[in-house]
């Protein structure tokens, strides 16, 4: 890997953990919808499950899925804001 492709993949990082901890402060689904949207990852291809991370968008899965402002990168479940 190159050293801009790295660097990139470091920003883009830090930029996604900085929208989960905004998200962390607020509200999460229910048990219910988290469980569905965790079992769409669990049978993805994309989930590298030895850290159950996403090998596209590098977050932790178990995670992001209580997280009502957080959608699958290839929109495989959405968002679920409610206000």
């Amino acid at each position: 890997m190159s050293i801009d492709k790295l660097k990139q993949r470091m920003i883009d990082a830090a930029h996604k953990a900085e929208n989960l901890a905004l998200d962390i402060t607020g509200d999460k689904v229910s048990e219910e919808i988290q469980q569905q949207r965790y079992n769409i990852c669990l049978s993805c291809d994309k989930l590298y499950q030895p850290t159950n991370t996403c090998k596209l968008c590098g977050c932790f899965m178990r995670a992001k899925t209580w997280l009502p402002r957080q959608s699958c990168p290839i929109k495989k479940w959405t968002a679920t804001i409610t206000e």
